[in-house]
């Protein structure tokens, strides 16, 4: 992949930017979509087998936001490319295996580019909520040659941006990547690359940090729910382990409210500190 701003993302639409340099936007859609009744077992099958003919497919979907965000047309490069997942309706049979857990902080869900020596967020709709200098590879002018793409969360109560997931670092594109890489990947360059980025300073206008993610067996999940976070929680994030990054809903992320985790994952979690209005 070269080192080319316009191979990274397409499916273009209306364009509409706001030069406010704040990331109050609506929380509807911050995670989740409304999902049939169809078995989610069975769609997660299908989305794995599909994702094997589409790494070509995906990577040419990741082409162009540069020539088109400058077109005539005004089309929106930004627009539907977060990853959105479902409300998970019952425990996977291979939970405890291959699934991944995370924390989901109240705040915006919001899409993160890195390029020209900018950092700019965006949210679900492709409206831009602030243009600002940071530590990203291609998010100030001594990296302007690169470029990166993140999946994030801003908290307005602490003005800190928390990273969920990894779509392009430093030109090198990991859409087509399973999520257990992209989590390793992510947590590394951000404890051994970017030292400085969790705190705000002048070549980092907003704190970022990385979000961990624990292996969906009950002693890891107990040992999250004890650890104390620094943000309000809104919910928990189930990630399987090889599900590769792509716009829009997929069965291959699970979404739960505290006050479900126990029912629906069949769990004695101590949930006292995470109960919350529904």
């Amino acid at each position: 992949m070269g080192d080319n701003f316009e191979e990274l993302v397409s499916d273009l639409s209306s364009f509409s930017v706001s030069n406010e340099e704040n990331c109050a936007v609506s929380r509807i859609d911050l995670y989740k979509t409304k999902t049939s009744k169809q078995d989610q077992e069975t769609r997660r099958a299908k989305f794995l087998e599909r994702q094997k003919s589409d790494r070509q497919s995906s990577l040419s979907a990741l082409r162009n936001i540069e020539e088109e965000s400058q077109s005539p047309e005004k089309t929106n490069p930004y627009k539907n490319q977060l990853m959105l997942s479902e409300w998970l309706q019952d425990k996977p049979d291979d939970f405890e295996e291959n699934w991944l857990c995370k924390f989901a902080p109240v705040g915006h869900r919001t899409l993160i580019v890195a390029h020209k020596g900018r950092t700019e967020s965006y949210t679900k709709n492709g409206y831009r909520t602030a243009s600002f200098p940071s530590m990203l590879p291609g998010g100030s002018n001594a990296t302007r040659s690169s470029y990166s793409l993140l999946d994030a969360v801003w908290c307005d109560t602490n003005h800190t941006f928390y990273i969920l997931d990894l779509i392009c670092y430093r030109a090198h594109p990991v859409d087509n990547s399973e999520a257990e890489f992209r989590f390793y990947w992510g947590a590394t360059k951000f404890s051994e690359d970017l030292p400085g980025i969790s705190s705000e300073q002048r070549t980092n206008r907003y704190p970022m940090v990385w979000l961990p993610s624990v292996p969906c067996a009950k002693e890891n999940l107990m040992k999250m729910m004890a650890e104390k976070q620094e943000f309000e929680v809104d919910g928990f994030l189930f990630y399987h382990k090889m599900g590769h990054y792509a716009a829009g809903p997929t069965p291959l992320v699970g979404w739960l409210k505290p006050d479900l985790l126990n029912k629906v994952l069949d769990l004695d979690l101590d949930l006292t500190s995470y109960q919350m209005d529904s």
